[in-house]
């Protein structure tokens, strides 16, 4: 078996644009997997041309529960890493946070405040399961095609 054909997806698509002064979160519920791979994808247009990063708050988070999370050492934009800056209006931003659970908490929150209004997604694959999903809605996904 292919080791991306046992991973789990979860996904989270703003409604529109997430203001400056709002934040996209994305909880993460990785019971049962050793990896997670998270990517948060910002619109071109985002602050494009101003030498501004993409996001004014990016970051990663980890809790026992969904209602309280603290910061992911190495995983806090501008402390940990830089926050991209677009070099066009045309090239989607994209920051991927690949994250071995071990020793984590079990729920993960992606936090993204955008420098300019836009739409934030963000995708995780969570991997290495004790136990492979063999049903699509387990994987997290609506169909399985293969080939």
């Amino acid at each position: 078996m292919n080791s991306l054909e046992g991973s789990k997806t979860d996904a989270k698509l703003s409604n529109g644009d997430i203001a400056t002064n709002a934040t996209h979160q994305q909880s993460i519920d990785t019971l049962g997997f050793d990896y997670a791979s998270i990517d948060v994808c910002f619109e071109p247009v985002v602050a494009a041309g101003t030498n501004s990063a993409v996001a004014v708050a990016l970051k990663l988070q980890q809790g026992d529960t969904t209602s309280s999370y603290s910061d992911v050492s190495g995983f806090v934009g501008g402390t940990s890493f830089t926050i991209p800056t677009p070099s066009d209006t045309n090239s989607t931003s994209v920051v991927r946070f690949n994250v071995d659970m071990r020793g984590k908490k079990r729920y993960l929150n992606v936090y993204a405040t955008p420098n300019a209004a836009s739409p934030v997604v963000s995708v995780a694959r969570l991997g290495k399961p004790e136990e492979a999903p063999i049903a699509a809605a387990a994987a997290g996904v609506d169909v399985f095609v293969s080939g």
